[in-house]
Parts: structure tokens; C-alpha cells; sequence
């Protein structure tokens, strides 16, 4: 089974500037939901990351497989995360030569995340 995990991280915040890069427990915000992905790669295949920062980008780009750099169209604050995520898996799905058969998104502002919340909610969507 193939499972995408997409995290995606615009550089543009309407409510708190570069919010996805302020520091949160010593690190910037992303490294958590990146260090997530990572613990649970019994479960994940690939992840990857949109963004259109290059800040974000050199933060990531050697804990992940892939950084996308996101499209003018999709970084602005009316782009909806949806059409990012299915950008993110026609292109991975291109540049790994694999389909997928599920995707995982992971919102960069929720590191709170206990390390089984991941798998228990898999586990109900296998059993559907």
C-alpha cells in the first residue's frame, strides 16, 4: 500500500507572519509536523512538501522525499488547500513513477500530536 503524506506550507499568513517557520519548542513550527511524518513511516511512503518559500524549503528539503515549489495561482491566501493537495499528488505520483492510494495532509499549525493519533485514525479508515 502507498501512502502519500503532503504537508503543505505557504510562506504568506494573513493572521501571523511566516507562522509555518516561528520557533516552537526550540525549532521552527514545520521540523514538528516533519518529525511526525518521519516517526510514522511504517505507515507513510513518501512525504512531501508544497510551499512557495525558500526558507521553508532549505528547513526541509533533507528530512523529506520531495519540496514542491508551489505556483503562483496556489500560494495566494485564496487558493484552497484541496487543489494543493491534489497538485502535490499528480506530481509526486509523476516524479516517484508510483500511484498512491491514500494521501495524509498534515497542517503545519497542529504539533500537538500524540504519536498514535496517526495510526488509530488510519486504522478506522482501512476499516471503512
Amino acid at each position: 500500500m502507498n501512502v502519500l503524506c503532503t504537508i503543505c506550507a505557504r510562506k504568506g499568513s494573513k493572521g501571523l507572519k511566516n507562522k509555518n517557520i516561528l520557533n516552537f519548542n526550540n525549532k521552527p513550527l514545520i521540523s514538528e509536523t516533519v518529525f511526525f511524518a518521519n516517526r510514522n513511516k511504517k505507515i507513510i511512503s513518501k512525504i512531501v512538501v508544497s510551499t512557495d518559500s525558500k526558507k521553508i524549503n532549505s528547513i526541509v528539503k533533507s528530512k523529506v522525499d520531495k519540496v514542491f515549489i508551489r505556483s503562483k495561482k496556489l500560494s495566494n491566501s485564496k487558493a484552497g488547500k484541496i487543489p494543493v493537495i491534489r497538485n502535490l499528488l499528480s506530481k509526486s505520483e509523476k516524479f516517484f513513477k508510483q500511484k498512491f492510494d491514500y494521501v495524509i495532509d498534515l497542517d503545519v499549525t497542529n504539533p500537538l500530536r500524540n504519536k498514535n493519533d496517526l495510526k488509530n485514525a488510519f486504522n478506522k479508515i482501512l476499516k471503512l
